[in-house]
């Protein structure tokens, strides 16, 4: 994954999280996706540090 869609793939889960705290105009299932998209994007940087800490 690229560091453009890492970025993105944050964004969209920070959208989720803005939502929530707001009057909640995503719907349900475009929440889910949003936060799956940023759970996917930490857990690559996570691998990411654990492979630099290896190196």
């Amino acid at each position: 994954m690229s560091n453009h869609a890492l970025c993105e793939n944050l964004g969209y889960a920070a959208r989720v999280a803005m939502d929530f705290a707001g009057k909640r105009v995503l719907s349900r299932e475009a929440a889910r996706e949003y936060l799956q998209m940023g759970a996917r994007a930490i857990m690559q940087m996570s691998a990411e540090i654990e492979e630099d800490a290896l190196a």
